[in-house]
């Protein structure tokens, strides 16, 4: 068994992992390929401003066993990433080599810290599936094999639980809310993203983003310049609604972020791409489930109530279009947002893990 260590990501290793790891599964869906290439890239906003290297672990016939993206971002310097990780099955030793090949990184970087199972940044995906292996993700959430977290139990990581949940949008009301939504459309107002000014919003978003999420466990700033990257090439796939803007005496103070699962129009192993596309803005194919991947009110206004403004536009938009909504991820020690998703489903639909470790 070795272990190479090298500098410049092996993009032809990590495809190859994944062709091998996700064969014949009806429902992997390819969303983490284009993530890689824009966080690999030496000359684009993010990648420029961060140190990445992979790991490859091989047997005797140089068969990749496990593969990962070592990532130390400049924004967040005490932390050494593990990212876009792979892996055959019963390969807990290659882990572990890869795991410990990870660790004298680290000691020689002076980083506190290794997490495992971020891929670069927040917004580019976090955690590992621990359950609902046999069901389709949402576009933007994760997808593995359920051997993975237990590989990173072993090699000695702390679990930190994350949650998401589903609703069926024809079950959702708020009828109970309507004195307090007629009271927050009077203080509040709520608009869509105006995507004619693209870089312009997109800035704004990165802004809010910056305010909302300052003391998140993980969360480190963005540019905007980072984020524009992340979101041009799905711009024929937005709506203006699909960025939903809160804002009090003119000052933008919370927002939610929504948009169709994509994945629906995608088959094994595809990726977003010209026939999704064409399927559904020509062919006008029918998505029939929702993904609110992002939702966030800046301090000073947490607890005002915008949030369920948001939720209440969000959910009027997509209610004779949707069937069914899921959220994005949530850390399980949050409770004000579970609470506010709570509401309408009191027990979590998909179950996700991080894994931490202190050097």
């Amino acid at each position: 068994m070795k272990v190479h260590c090298g500098n410049s990501p092996s993009t032809r290793a990590y495809r190859k992992l994944i062709a091998g790891v996700y064969k014949n599964n009806p429902c992997h869906r390819d969303s983490l390929t284009d993530v890689y290439n824009i966080v690999t890239s030496s000359k684009g906003a993010f990648g420029s401003r961060c140190h990445h290297s992979a790991i490859t672990v091989t047997d005797e016939n140089d068969e990749v066993l496990a593969f990962c993206l070592l990532i130390h971002a400049k924004h967040l310097a005490d932390t050494l990433q593990i990212s876009f990780f792979e892996a055959q099955p019963h390969c807990a030793v290659a882990v572990k080599k890869l795991v410990d090949a990870a660790q004298q990184i680290a000691i020689e970087k002076g980083v506190k810290r290794i997490i495992a199972g971020m891929n670069g940044h927040v917004n580019y995906g976090l955690g590992f599936l621990t359950d609902s292996f046999d069901k389709v993700p949402c576009f933007g959430s994760a997808f593995n094999p359920p051997y993975y977290a237990p590989y990173f139990l072993l090699s000695g990581f702390k679990k930190f639980n994350l949650v998401s949940y589903q609703y069926e949008i024809d079950n959702i009301s708020m009828v109970r809310e309507e004195p307090i939504l007629r009271r927050l459309e009077k203080r509040f107002t709520f608009r869509k993203t105006d995507f004619s000014k693209l870089k312009e919003e997109i800035s704004l978003y990165t802004e809010l983003n910056n305010l909302c999420f300052k003391g998140h466990p993980l969360y480190f700033p963005r540019l905007a310049e980072e984020d524009y990257e992340l979101f041009h090439p799905f711009r024929w796939f937005l709506n203006e609604d699909n960025l939903l803007i809160a804002e009090h005496n003119g000052q933008p103070i919370a927002f939610i972020l929504w948009y169709p699962d994509y994945n629906e129009l995608i088959g094994p192993g595809e990726k977003l791409g010209i026939k999704a596309l064409l399927r559904y803005r020509v062919f006008r194919q029918q998505v029939t489930r929702l993904k609110i991947a992002e939702i966030g009110v800046v301090p000073e206004y947490q607890g005002s109530g915008v949030l369920l403004g948001l939720f209440h536009h969000c959910f009027r938009l997509a209610r004779d279009k949707f069937s069914t909504c899921e959220t994005g991820w949530i850390f399980d020690s949050n409770d004000k947002s579970k609470n506010i998703c709570q509401r309408w489903q009191p027990t979590p639909s998909k179950n996700y893990a991080v894994f931490s470790m202190d050097v």
